[in-house]
This record gives C-alpha cells, structure tokens and sequence, in this order.
C-alpha cells in the first residue's frame, strides 16, 4: 500500500478514534479568539449555544442538530453553530456539508485557531494536501500549542512526504492525543523500525492519566 494511501486511511479513521479526538468540539473549547473577546456570546445565545453542546454530547444529537439549525438564524450564533455544524458533519463523513460550513467559519472567524484546523482536516480527508497545509500552518500562527493542529500537521505532512518535520510535529502532539501514537506506530511499522512501532502502540493502550 502506497504512503499515500496509508494515511488517507489514517485520516478517516482517526475521525472515530476516541470519540473523534482530531476534530475540534464544542464552542467552549480551545484558545479564545480575539473575535470572541470582541463578541462574546451572552444571555440567551449563550445557553442556545450550550443547549445544542449538551445535546451533541448525549443521547439527544438529533435536537442538537435541530438546535444548531435555529442558532444559524440569528447573526450572535451563526459563526459557532456553523463551526459545530461542520464538526457534526465530519465525524460522520458528509463531507459534501462540513467543507462549506468549515469554509464560512473560517470567514466569519478568522481569528479562531481550532477553525483553520478543522478546515485542514476536511481538505486532507479530500486529498487537498496543500490547501491542507496552508490552513494548519495560520492554525499554529494563531495557537502554536495546539496539540491537535500538531497532530494535522503531521498527517499532512506525512503524505506530502516531508518525513523529518511530519515526525517532529507528531511527537508534540502525542504527548496530549493519544492518536498520534497510532500514526507514529504505522509509519515505523511501514519503515520496518518493529520495536518503535510497537512501542507507540504501548503508548496508545495506556491509560490516560
């Protein structure tokens, strides 16, 4: 199997690995941007916002998604329900839905690091590596530590075949997501280096702590 092909398989399935850690979820989560600082959601389109969060993380993801939907209509909430939209579409691989959506909320928020890294991800998944690359490198301008955009910018990397600085980027971010280690471990395991491979996979088995 091609390098390529390896870690196209890689991306799609690091979308599900542990409860599909790649993407970024949820508008509390990560680095505040300076357009949040500038417009921070209050009152009711905060607790719009927290409601379909809530519901996306239970049982109840059909109203979270009918949540988000009326979130798009008022101007305060639009920039996060499309963000968190798009994150719901790309767990489930419709990609056809998260581009566009990743797209816009990289317009509406520009300055907002986890968006850029999302879109990354998206255009990886699509085979647009340099577009890819692109994105993820103005995420860790925005938010250098990031370990997630660490873990894109590996992925990408490696299929752009830029072997040294792919591996640089994936240790980083193996120190906080464990999913790296599963990308580290198939590339030594590729390059016949048996022992580093599984010791990743060690790495990866291990309990969080």
């Amino acid at each position: 199997m091609s390098n390529a092909k390896c870690v196209c398989l890689l991306f799609f399935s690091l979308t599900l690995v542990r409860g599909g850690e790649s993407a970024e979820t949820g508008y509390l989560g990560g680095t505040v941007s300076v357009e949040e600082l500038r417009n921070p959601l209050t009152g009711k389109a905060l607790k719009l916002i927290l409601a379909a969060q809530n519901d996306l993380q239970s049982s109840q993801h059909e109203r979270g998604m009918e949540t988000l939907q009326r979130a798009l209509d008022d101007p305060q909430t639009l920039p996060y329900a499309v963000s968190m939209l798009a994150v719901e579409h790309l767990k489930a691989r419709q990609m056809d839905a998260a581009l566009p959506e990743l797209e816009e909320a990289v317009r509406l928020l520009p300055g907002r690091a986890e968006n850029h890294s999302n879109l990354a991800f998206a255009l990886g998944l699509t085979g647009q590596i340099q577009r890819g690359l692109l994105e993820i490198r103005r995420a860790l301008q925005l938010d250098p530590a990031r370990p997630k955009a660490h873990l894109v910018m590996g992925l990408l990397l490696l299929h752009a075949g830029s072997t040294k600085e792919a591996l640089v980027h994936l240790n980083m971010a193996a120190e906080d997501v464990p999913s790296a280690h599963l990308v580290l471990a198939d590339y030594y395991g590729r390059t016949g280096e048996v022992e580093a491979a599984e010791r990743e996979r060690e790495q990866f088995r291990a309990p969080a702590k």
